[in-house]
């Protein structure tokens, strides 16, 4: 018994057994034939490491056999690990698609990419981020940001892998917009005081403007580089700006900026740029 606890065998069967317990945790709960598939390949091997360690007087496995099967288990653990961090990534991508599905089941003419918030800009006070997603997958400069319940902002630069985006708490927005019970119009357009609060203004209304508490405004569409009919927002309150002697209503996003993850970028749509064209 000594001599077979002192061989090298049993060194190497103990540790084949620490590698398949520790792969056994990490596969635990994945429904998915490739894993478990490889797991049995796995107990295959160790059944026959384990038949050749019991007994060393036996006609099993050599000891440069035993260690060419720990390699090949070791191997296959290797990209089992790999084949696992593509399945999440499927699964967490087909999560977002499905969180997007409304907004392409009623707007069938959108191309959407979705994307993920990879970090924030700490000096930008209107709540910037920047994405995973970029050029490569058909983003540009100008295109409209979307969250689960609204509008966000726009994408503001983009290079191959990622893209920086700007949000409607900005003064730079400046996007056409329109209350959809009152007919009234306005531009979105952000302000210091109120972006920490998640709140975008929606200003130069008319002084004999209609708009009231709980209005919702959307897009106007108009210039071509947001869809019609995007939601924004609900209006909260009814302000006048002393500096250029407007009215405006401050409108509270149906998303929190300051905090969302998962976005969609649309890359595509009818009507898109046809005011720009037409102007040149």
């Amino acid at each position: 018994m000594k001599e077979l606890w002192e061989s090298g065998k049993i060194k190497i069967f103990l540790s084949v057994l620490l590698v398949l317990v520790m792969l056994s945790l990490f596969t635990r709960n994945v429904e998915n034939n490739v894993v478990s598939s490889s797991v049995n390949t796995l107990t295959y091997g160790l059944s026959k490491v384990s038949a050749a360690a019991k007994d060393k007087h036996t006609d099993g496995m050599s000891y440069d056999e035993l260690k060419e099967e720990y390699d090949a288990l070791y191997k296959a653990n290797r990209e089992l690990r790999a084949r696992l961090v593509d399945y999440y990534d499927v699964k967490e991508e087909n999560a977002r698609l499905w969180k997007f599905y409304e907004l392409k089941k009623e707007h069938k003419d959108y191309q959407f990419v979705p994307a993920t918030a990879l970090r924030r800009d700490s000096n930008d006070e209107f709540y910037s981020f920047t994405i995973d997603k970029g050029t490569s997958s058909d983003i540009s400069t100008g295109d409209p940001v979307m969250g689960e319940n609204g509008l966000i902002g726009y994408i503001s630069e983009a290079d191959a892998n990622t893209a920086r985006v700007a949000t409607i708490l900005s003064p730079q927005a400046g996007i056409g917009a329109v209350d959809k019970a009152t007919k009234d119009t306005g531009i979105i357009t952000g302000s210091a005081k109120f972006a920490d609060k998640n709140r975008t203004m929606f200003a130069k209304l008319k002084s004999e403007h209609k708009v009231k508490k709980g209005d919702i405004i959307t897009t106007t569409g108009v210039s071509g580089i947001y869809p019609k009919n995007l939601i924004i927002g609900e209006v909260e309150d009814i302000g006048y700006d002393t500096y250029d002697t407007s009215y405006y209503a401050l409108v509270k996003p149906y998303e929190d900026i300051r905090k969302i993850k998962d976005v969609a970028v649309i890359t595509s749509f009818d009507g898109q740029g046809e005011i720009l064209r037409s102007t040149k």
